[in-house]
């Protein structure tokens, strides 16, 4: 089961690297003023996915402790949090590119 998770971890992150990249420009050319603009925005990103992982760690601690129905509805529990998590995330690129 960790090794399902994990790979659907993984698969959300080369997604969004991907829909990332795919951006006009991306950051070549990019003058130092608009890099240090940018800067404090990649951090807060930064910020919002170390707090995402912390979720889904917690999470996982938690499938890995519980049994019986207790462990399905942890699982179950993961599965909407990552889904919610690309939601928003995917919300937020279509806002980025959409200026």
């Amino acid at each position: 089961m960790m090794k399902i998770l994990s790979a659907l971890a993984i698969t959300i992150a080369f997604q969004s690297a991907m829909l990332l990249a795919q951006e006009p420009g991306g950051m070549q050319g990019i003058n130092q003023q608009k890099h240090r603009e940018v800067m404090p925005i990649h951090a807060k990103i930064m910020e919002k996915q170390k707090a995402q992982d912390a979720e889904i760690d917690k999470l996982l601690a938690e499938i890995n402790s519980a049994t019986g129905e207790k462990r399905v509805d942890a699982i179950v529990a993961v599965l909407n949090k990552l889904v919610e998590q690309r939601k928003t995330m995917n919300a937020a690129i279509s806002a980025h590119l959409d200026r």
